[in-house]
């Protein structure tokens, strides 16, 4: 039988498994929302940088947008089912347009790969 340290530490390496990867359906959805606050074709580059998972299935995340009108950051929310209810269930917002960086400021901000 695994100790109670073995178990925390499965548990916590599953959250962070499945809470960090772009493709999973609530990554795709935070995706598909941030681009259609801009016109068709003006997002160039979506960058997750933050994301967090609660034991209860919040989630929450920040991305860096690069777009034709210029960067910005946004926040992304998830709550499962149950919890909170009286929130929308999944949403992002806006947080603030970026002075104009170069790629390499962006990089080295954000932790960008390639």
């Amino acid at each position: 039988m695994p100790s109670l340290n073995q178990a925390a530490l499965a548990l916590a390496f599953l959250l962070t498994s499945t809470s960090g990867t772009a493709s999973d359906a609530i990554s795709q959805e935070w995706a598909r929302l941030i681009k259609a606050d801009f016109p068709p074709g003006c997002v160039i580059r979506l960058d997750p940088y933050l994301s967090s998972t609660g034991v209860n299935g919040v989630r929450g995340g920040a991305w860096l947008v690069q777009t034709c009108e210029g960067s910005f950051e946004y926040g992304a929310s998830y709550f499962a089912p149950g919890v909170y209810p009286e929130k929308k269930r999944i949403g992002v917002s806006r947080t603030q347009k970026l002075r104009p960086l170069t790629p390499a400021q962006l990089k080295k901000m954000y932790s960008l790969d390639g």
